[in-house]
């Protein structure tokens, strides 16, 4: 078997199979929520397949900026390419639009849009050592995320 054939039937291979599964653990979501300067104290908590982001965002108000502590409950209920999207199930101290966006709208990486947030794996390294596919499907367990990534 020649080295096209080898080639061709990994790809089949993998294409039949589940993917390739990438973990993405609390502390890497945690690693991209600080490249956000309006966030401070940012945790990141995946326990009982939700994600629990707590910490203190600067809210740019029209008058003053104001620290607010606030704690976000995520679910994910979608994928596309190489995106998952969350729905925002529990927000303190308030689920202000306004407020959201200003605070977790921050793109390539991280979106905002009518209460749900999205995340791009595209951007991370150990996403992108996997040149061809999206994600298949995923798995929330106690502390990580294992996205599987397939053609």
């Amino acid at each position: 078997m020649d080295f096209y054939e080898k080639l061709k039937s990994g790809v089949y291979q993998l294409k039949d199979s589940k993917g390739i599964p990438v973990p993405i653990t609390a502390y890497m979501l945690q690693e991209l929520l600080r490249r956000n300067e309006k966030l401070q104290e940012v945790t990141v908590e995946i326990k009982q397949g939700e994600i629990i982001v707590s910490g203190k965002a600067e809210a740019d108000l029209k008058l003053a900026k104001k620290d607010v502590a606030f704690s976000i409950t995520l679910q994910p209920i979608q994928m596309e390419g190489r995106e998952l999207i969350f729905k925002i199930v529990k927000l303190k101290p308030l689920n202000l639009s306004i407020l959201n966006k200003r605070i977790f709208d921050k793109p390539p990486h991280l979106t905002y849009k009518s209460g749900h947030i999205r995340i791009d794996f595209n951007g991370w390294d150990i996403v992108r050592k996997i040149p061809v596919g999206k994600i298949k499907s995923y798995v929330v367990v106690e502390g990580k995320i294992v996205v599987m990534i397939g053609i």
